[in-house]
């Protein structure tokens, strides 16, 4: 017999578990609707349709992530320790079932339809304002800004490749990479 009460956020947290499993497309309302003991009405009434859910489910990833990964940036501790801390946090998320970015895998599996792209990019640019405001305590706005777009193509980038091949030595790489560069000069180009 379906749950006839259970909290938004909880709903939101297993269906975020599920598309990050099963991806967009694999996941059927019905699937979400079982995970969640519901009936496939009752998402339906909460949520409207099963995009109106991934909808929800961005927005709460998006939360979620800013409040485990990003909020890290606005500590009080070194520029570098605040650096490893997100990037053992997001390495963390990552290998949740070794499914690596939820908001990346969203936008490779939708990106032909492209329904989600205002919610997909409200979160890298939650991301790189996060990452700029905390690399411009060391460098010029500007600076910064590349460093922090410059840092998101090599996480993204490690990502994949730990998809690949499950080698956790990415990871590491990637880790003394950013820390090195921000040693390295660097060049500002313009978008």
């Amino acid at each position: 017999m379906p749950k006839t009460k259970i909290p938004r956020e909880e709903i939101l947290k297993i269906c975020w578990s599920i598309f990050h499993r099963d991806g967009y497309n694999a996941t059927s309302l019905q699937t979400a609707a079982t995970a969640v003991g519901l009936g496939k009405a009752g998402l339906l009434y909460h949520f409207g349709s099963k995009e109106g859910l991934m909808r929800a489910v961005l927005g709460f990833a998006r939360e979620s992530y800013q409040t485990y990964v990003l909020d890290v940036a606005k500590e009080e501790s070194s520029l570098e320790e605040r650096l490893l801390k997100m990037m053992r946090r997001q390495a963390k998320l990552a290998s949740i079932d070794q499914r690596g970015c939820f908001f990346a895998n969203t936008i490779l599996e939708t990106n032909q339809e492209r329904p989600f792209q205002t919610e997909l990019k409200f979160f890298l640019q939650d991301w790189l304002k996060a990452m700029t405001e905390m690399l411009a305590e060391r460098f010029s706005t500007a600076e910064a800004r590349e460093r922090a777009y410059r840092y998101f193509i090599d996480y993204e980038g490690s990502m994949l490749l730990f998809q690949l091949d499950r080698d956790p030595s990415h990871w590491e790489r990637l880790k003394s990479r950013v820390l090195e560069q921000l040693e390295l000069p660097v060049k500002i180009t313009q978008a």
